[in-house]
């Protein structure tokens, strides 16, 4: 793309979208709010392991090891304002890749419109209860970026160095996450047919060999880093077979077709799908027939693979690059049926903006939180609660399934379960989690047990993981304190 003043405004633009998702984030220093519950977990870990600490052996979890080292040069450098500018960061270029694919669809204008009204999508699933997966966007949309490069230009053909950043993105996404693979393997499967039909056999293995040097690139370094930390079993079996396990924990078919539509009809999900299926049928028999192949292919995929579970809405994050061919097709064809009205780009915004005004409004409502949600200032305090009350080497720990106040402690945790259940059942090990954990607990004795409150309730109290450190609580530990959003219990017997 050529620089010159039209490109300026559309990079001001892109980043002003950027600005607005970030603005809204749990992850602005400038909020008050507590950070989602999964970014409190991936927070936690990242931070243990800028003190020495190992993802898997002193904290179990079931993510990617991408999702904790990624935000740890941040919060080197800047805490959480650092791990805020990498958010930043990694939203544009997310936002540049998904501006770069609606431009096979539309003029720089419908472009622009296709990619924010996409985010604007976002929205619904960005601020739930989740943050941090957001760090594989600029992996699946450069992924996206290349395969539609691919097919739109007119030779066909990709270079090596596309290759290899191809195999980069997908090694880089399904260590974040491993179910992302699906957008890769739709479109690398209708590429190996439709190669194999032509008998391009010295070129497909061009493609594999470089394809597979991109996903060393990233593995290699992985590997050696979980390897020689002796971690790598461990990482194994909490986030592979653990993974799948809860991932396969599936009762029958109809389950499956059940949560396929559940997913599929959050917020316009079923859109890619439609729009997909009507390309096909209009490109049958010409040359773009073989992109919409892989796109139906790879959404189907996509959605399928997060069928296994319904989850939380926040897991339709990851469809999201397939909303932007669709929204910037739909936008140059409202565009074309405006052509004889006067001022047809504000009446094509006004449009967007009321068939997206519940999304819009979303947004403002998240973005209001900043002013009126103080949960994140009382865990500073809380914090401070903490480590006035402990010495050092104290440990501590938190019931439930978040990791809401252990970011904002010097206190490390008493046990590598440091939050419970949500998915932690499934971790593949010589002894039962909550066993572990209770084990854990039941010897150390931590210095202070907190115990979450919401909206004025004791909430998080798992039976089974939770029952007998609450008879420890009534044998040993006083109540420290009740405030800001916490019970404080600390151990009154040395």
């Amino acid at each position: 793309m050529r620089i010159n003043k039209k490109n300026i405004c559309i990079y001001i633009g892109l980043f002003i979208i950027v600005f607005a998702l970030a603005l809204s984030s749990t992850y602005n220093p400038f909020n008050l709010r507590r950070m989602h519950v999964d970014s409190s977990v991936y927070i936690t870990i990242a931070k243990g392991i800028t003190r020495g600490q190992l993802p898997y052996r002193d904290f179990v979890d079931n993510k990617g090891p991408l999702t904790y080292i990624i935000s740890v040069p941040g919060l080197l450098l800047g805490g959480f304002t650092g791990v805020w500018i990498t958010e930043i960061v990694l939203l544009f270029v997310s936002v540049l890749f998904a501006y770069k694919i609606a431009l096979f669809f539309g003029n720089h204008f419908q472009a622009f419109l296709g990619t924010l009204f996409s985010f604007v999508l976002l929205i619904v699933f960005f601020y739930v209860n989740a943050g941090t997966e957001e760090y594989s966007f600029p992996f699946l949309m450069i992924s996206l970026y290349i395969f539609t490069k691919y097919y739109f230009s007119e030779k066909h053909e990709v270079t090596v160095f596309e290759l290899i950043v191809l195999g980069s993105c997908f090694a880089s996404a399904v260590l974040i996450k491993p179910n992302m693979f699906p957008l890769w393997a739709g479109f690398c499967f209708v590429i190996l047919l439709e190669n194999l039909f032509k008998q391009r056999y010295f070129l497909l293995l061009k493609y594999f060999l470089f394809f597979c040097t991109g996903i060393f690139v990233i593995f290699i370094p992985v590997f050696f880093y979980l390897q020689t930390n002796g971690i790598f079993l461990l990482f194994i079996n909490q986030v592979i077979l653990g993974g799948a396990a809860k991932g396969f924990n599936i009762k029958n078919f109809n389950e499956i077709v059940k949560n396929y539509f559940i997913i599929i009809n959050r917020n316009y999900s079923f859109l890619p799908l439609f729009f997909g299926v009507f390309c096909l049928l209009k490109y049958y028999k010409q040359s773009l027939f073989i992109f919409y192949a892989g796109y139906v292919f790879s959404y189907f995929l996509m959605v399928l693979f997060l069928s296994f579970t319904t989850g939380d809405s926040h897991c339709n994050m990851v469809l999201i690059p397939f909303f932007i061919p669709v929204l910037s097709y739909l936008i140059n064809f409202l565009y074309s049926s405006f052509y004889s009205i006067k001022r047809k780009e504000i009446l094509l915004v006004l449009f967007l903006c009321f068939i997206f005004s519940e999304r819009l409004i979303r947004y403002f409502n998240s973005f209001s939180y900043i002013f009126f949600d103080i949960s994140g200032a009382n865990l500073i305090k809380a914090g401070k609660t903490i480590d006035e009350n402990t010495l050092p080497e104290d440990k501590i720990i938190s019931l439930g399934f978040n990791g809401y106040i252990y970011p904002f402690t010097q206190r490390q945790t008493a046990s590598k379960y440091f939050y419970q259940g949500s998915g932690l059942d499934y971790v593949i090990s010589s002894i039962k989690p909550s066993d572990g954990f209770i084990a854990d607990i039941l010897t150390a004795k931590p210095k202070i047990i907190a115990i979450f409150i919401a909206e004025g309730r004791i909430g998080q109290i798992i039976e089974n993981w939770h029952t007998p450190i609450l008879e420890l609580i009534k044998t040993e530990y006083r109540l420290l304190s009740d405030a800001n959003g916490f019970l404080f219990y600390i151990r009154d017997i040395d």
